[in-house]
């Protein structure tokens, strides 16, 4: 079976005044199966993510740029508009707590991620999936509690992620065989 989890993106279009709840960091790359550049910064970038399970959580958007990459082909419905959002021009590209970071893979590091963690959060996310008996869907309850009194505009974006991809033999033609964190599908959509 795979492992697949679910991540809330929250766009908040305002300065906040933080609250008291522990963050969890957020960090979205685009990447791609075709691309050299990406294969050689991925390693060290899921190393690093996978050393800080309980701070960062991430999303892998798969282009369908600079070549071949048959995941991008079950999810450009909602990749091309999160490319858009951020005016993603490249691959590989990472936004880490939507804009605090931006850039390529190589630029993210321990001491980025632990200074972002130790801002608190003035949302807490209450998130419980089930799958149905023949596990061809899954159900999402989400519950968003402001934590502390905010202004401005919101939106949440639920994405659901498959843990780890392995192919047999690469897909594209970068070298990559094994993709983690790659985003399946956007609830309601991408724009949230």
């Amino acid at each position: 079976m795979r492992k697949l989890y679910t991540l809330v993106l929250a766009t908040l279009a305002t300065t906040l005044s933080y609250g008291q709840t522990q963050r969890l960091c957020l960090l979205e790359e685009f990447t791609q199966a075709s691309c050299p550049p990406c294969a050689a910064q991925n390693p060290a970038l899921n190393a690093l993510l996978a050393a800080n399970t309980v701070k960062v959580a991430s999303i892998k958007y798969q282009t369908n740029w600079p070549g071949v990459d048959p995941m991008n082909v079950q999810t450009q419905t909602w990749v091309g508009p999160r490319v858009s959002y951020y005016g993603t021009n490249g691959v590989p590209d990472i936004r880490f707590d939507g804009n605090v970071t931006a850039g390529a893979p190589n630029t993210l590091n321990q001491t980025s991620i632990n200074n972002r963690y130790a801002v608190t959060s003035p949302f807490e996310f209450d998130l419980v999936h089930s799958f149905s008996a023949d596990f061809d869907s899954v159900f999402i309850n989400m519950l968003i509690t402001c934590t502390q009194a905010t202004s401005g505009t919101f939106k949440a974006r639920v994405a659901l992620v498959e843990q780890e991809i392995a192919f047999c033999s690469p897909p594209g033609t970068n070298g990559e065989d094994i993709f983690y964190g790659v985003m399946r599908k956007m609830y309601p959509n991408a724009v949230g």
